[in-house]
């Protein structure tokens, strides 16, 4: 089994590359998509500005609150359904879920986050509408049909919870105890000094972490990355541009983060 997670960037830019690989692999694979990027043009679009979050460490996520809430959704949906209807059109048989359908993911909300301010100082403030992912019911996620799931979760309280993409997608890769994960995005894949690296130890990954040149969510992959490798997922960053970006993710293109063994 292998999970492919389709960045956002990949979904507002061009997801036909990645679609037209995804027949290949519809009996093995899992696919996990984000979108942030259509939920941050929408909101303007309604004279919302977003609203991000950064957290102690370093990492960044979006404040959503219940008008955000409902406009991630309706960008989800977007994006789910149009890779779902492409897949049809390729005759494959292919399902499009969110996180809430048969509560295929179910997280905690996060009621209070401690975050760092504009003055550089720590506080906690209203969590919103964003999940703790707690369970992922992989056995309803095994091919076929193929799934297409979108990060929206359900709590026990019937709340829809925006939840973050590559932590669904390493969950989903964790329960399905895939052998691979492979996270598609617009770079080709880690570049530090100007070039791709390779390969890295889960270490090494983490090491990378702490890094100037490492920032926002790829510092978010590669913590997730390392934690996968220490599981035994291969885990691949790299293009979801190229033409069967999949095919080359398989055959050594972009970031390979692999246990030593």
């Amino acid at each position: 089994m292998i999970v492919v997670k389709i960045g956002g960037s990949v979904a507002c830019k061009d997801l036909s590359k990645v679609v037209q690989n995804l027949p290949k692999y519809a009996d093995r694979a899992v696919v996990v998509h984000g979108g942030g990027c259509l939920v941050n043009e929408l909101l303007k679009k309604m004279g919302i500005e977003p609203k991000f979050l950064t957290h102690p460490g370093g990492l960044v996520s979006r404040y959503t609150d219940w008008e955000t809430l409902k406009v991630f959704v309706m960008a989800m949906s977007w994006i789910n359904k149009q890779i779902v209807s492409s897949l049809h059109a390729l005759g494959v048989e292919a399902l499009g879920l969110t996180g809430a359908d048969m509560g295929v993911v179910k997280a905690k909300r996060k009621e209070k986050v401690l975050i760092v301010d504009e003055r550089g100082r720590q506080r906690v403030v209203d969590g919103g509408y964003v999940g703790r992912i707690t369970s992922v019911a992989v056995e309803k996620l095994r091919p076929p049909p193929l799934k297409v799931l979108s990060p929206i979760a359900v709590s026990e309280r019937g709340e829809l919870l925006n939840v973050d993409g590559d932590q669904l997608a390493f969950d989903v890769a964790r329960e399905l105890r895939a052998e691979k994960l492979i996270l598609l995005s617009d770079v080709e894949g880690l570049i530090v000094g100007g070039k791709v690296v390779p390969r890295l130890t889960p270490e090494e990954a983490e090491a990378l972490t702490k890094s100037e040149e490492v920032r926002g969510g790829m510092k978010r992959k590669l913590l997730m990355a390392a934690e996968a490798a220490k599981l035994g997922i291969e885990v691949v960053i790299s293009s979801g541009l190229v033409d069967s970006p999949i095919d080359a993710a398989l055959g050594g293109a972009g970031t390979h983060i692999v246990r030593n063994i």
